[in-house]
């Protein structure tokens, strides 16, 4: 494994009065004495992408915490990961199924491979439904990284229903069914009347012997009433963050055209999603994959003002 570590983190601080971010400091295994401190440039958010040292560390498990500095000079939560340190290529791999460590199935890897368990593992003894994976990496020195565990449904024949729900009010949930290649506009059957804020919204599919897939959330930023456009209300931004299509749902009073702009935080144009007509209620998707990872403004213009809100690509 690599000694150089790549750690991505975003922060954002706030207090009664908006501070700015001018500062992050790191330690690493509880060593707060040798604490590394860096001062950056005032800003409201900070992308930090850090190549921290680790060369003189002990092969092992290892931690970092790291915390970020306002203007204020107040210091937020620190947050603490786990990582491994090694002098060697990663060579191996093993995994086991629903915590089973006495059936561990083991293989080699080479510089820049990839372990695809979707045909690794034999799912053929496995109940229907839910189940987890775990995989660890070994490099040539022999030492194992940190397990990294995920949930995934075996197989329980064509989908044919789904349900979802905004935050945790399951008991309100909304079920609907689903025919195989059909497409689900959930965006369309968002509730209306939400306050403004942002919201998780979560589904999960069904099979036809009726277990369900793992549950997928996404969060969503609903805006009721919009002073710079007067008439546009009802407006969910969603999801927030966004990977690859970008959804809108507003309600107009009347017939009107909207034109839509991606800009970035200098306020330059990287993205020109041109007019969209609307009356009453209306919903339509963009792609915006082409879009680097960063923060975004996305700003609507009509013919009686303009208006923008955030939004984040990972």
């Amino acid at each position: 494994m690599r000694s150089l570590m790549l750690l991505p983190a975003f922060a954002a601080m706030c207090g009664v009065q908006a501070q700015q971010i001018d500062g992050y400091r790191y330690w690493f295994d509880d060593n707060l004495a040798g604490a590394v401190t860096v001062s950056v440039a005032a800003t409201d958010e900070l992308t930090l992408v850090a190549s921290w040292p680790t060369a003189s560390m002990e092969p092992g498990y290892h931690r970092v915490s790291y915390q970020f500095r306002d203007t204020n000079g107040d210091w937020s939560v620190p947050r603490t990961d786990l990582f491994t340190r090694g002098n060697q290529a990663v060579t191996a791999y093993r995994y086991w199924v629903n915590d089973s460590t006495s059936a561990v199935f083991t293989g080699d890897i080479g510089p820049d491979m990839q372990v695809d368990l979707n045909t690794l593992i034999g799912t053929g003894t496995l109940t229907e439904g839910y189940n987890l994976v775990t995989i660890q990496f070994m490099d040539a020195d022999g030492l194992y990284g940190v397990p990294l565990t995920a949930p995934f449904t075996k197989h329980s024949g064509l989908v044919t229903g789904y349900e979802w729900w905004v935050d945790d009010a399951i008991a309100d949930r909304t079920s609907g069914s689903i025919a195989p290649g059909t497409v689900v506009d959930l965006i369309a059957d968002l509730p209306t009347g939400l306050p403004a804020g942002n919201y998780t919204f979560t589904i999960r599919f069904s099979g036809a012997s009726g277990t369900w897939s793992v549950p997928l959330s996404s969060v969503f930023d609903s805006f009721v009433g919009i002073a710079e456009l007067p008439g546009i209300s009802e407006l969910l931004l969603f999801p927030n963050p966004v990977t690859d299509q970008l959804g809108l749902r507003v309600h107009a009073d009347a017939a009107r055209s909207l034109s839509l702009q991606v800009l970035d935080l200098t306020g330059a144009v990287v993205l020109d999603l041109s007019s969209w007509a609307v009356s009453g209620t209306s919903t339509r998707q963009w792609d915006i994959s082409p879009l680097s990872s960063g923060s975004y403004l996305l700003r609507i213009t009509d013919a009686n003002g303009a208006w923008s809100t955030r939004f984040v690509k990972p």
